[in-house]
């Protein structure tokens, strides 16, 4: 009684489009830091870093916290100009060593103009590929401590070789070396600073390891 016949409503998923780069400040201890967040390195990540760096070079803050974790990679080019922004031009970012004997070197294009702003990055166990590279040449170069977990160690360049019609088999033809020689294929990256994030963090909405990065990026 008083009930109306069902009917049929059609809903259109809509597009949501999450951003790979978000940036936000962070006041601490009395000091504003910026707070960098690479979730990939896809299509949109290089336009968006480059205006996240033109708005913390005007805002000039006395950090930077560049978040890492669970980033699996992306654009190895991308990771590259990246990098570039802490890096004076020409300095190692990442060597592609083939199975051949070839080895291509990827150089800072010099754009630098973060490099003198003190800077630590969040790395964890999600945190591979083009992400390492990144992590891995800023540790190096002496940009950037890393502070976090173990990184996931996903450094190898493969290739589909076709083996007739409809199969392929995927062939590892490369492996990526920091500018320290560390094979990030073997073990990934260690933290200079180790510190876990619990599931009881997560559920008390604590995080130790952001907590931890502002702490060091102040000293």
């Amino acid at each position: 009684e008083g009930l109306t016949a069902p009917i049929d409503i059609t809903i259109t998923r809509a597009k949501i489009e999450i951003k790979s780069v978000k940036l936000e400040y962070k006041e601490y201890q009395g000091k504003y830091i910026a707070v960098v967040s690479i979730s990939r390195f896809g299509d949109d990540t290089k336009d968006l870093f480059n205006s996240a760096v033109q708005d913390i070079v005007k805002k000039n803050p006395a950090g930077i916290v560049l978040d890492l974790r669970n980033d699996p990679g992306g654009y190895l080019e991308t990771s590259v100009d990246v990098a570039s922004k802490w890096l004076e031009k020409g300095k190692l970012i990442v060597s592609e060593e083939h199975s051949s004997g070839e080895n291509i070197t990827y150089n800072s294009s010099g754009d630098n103009r973060l490099g003198n702003i003190k800077t630590v990055i969040l790395v964890n166990g999600g945190s591979a590929s083009a992400s390492e590279i990144l992590a891995g040449a800023l540790k190096d170069n002496g940009k950037a401590v890393l502070i976090g977990e173990k990184t996931f160690g996903k450094g190898s360049v493969q290739e589909l070789v076709p083996l007739g019609t409809d199969m392929a088999v995927k062939v590892t033809i490369a492996k990526w070396i920091t500018p320290s020689g560390k094979n990030l294929n073997k073990n990934g990256l260690d933290p200079d600073i180790k510190v876990l994030l619990t599931s009881a963090d997560i559920d008390a909405k604590k995080d130790p390891q952001m907590d931890t990065a502002l702490q060091e990026v102040v000293k």
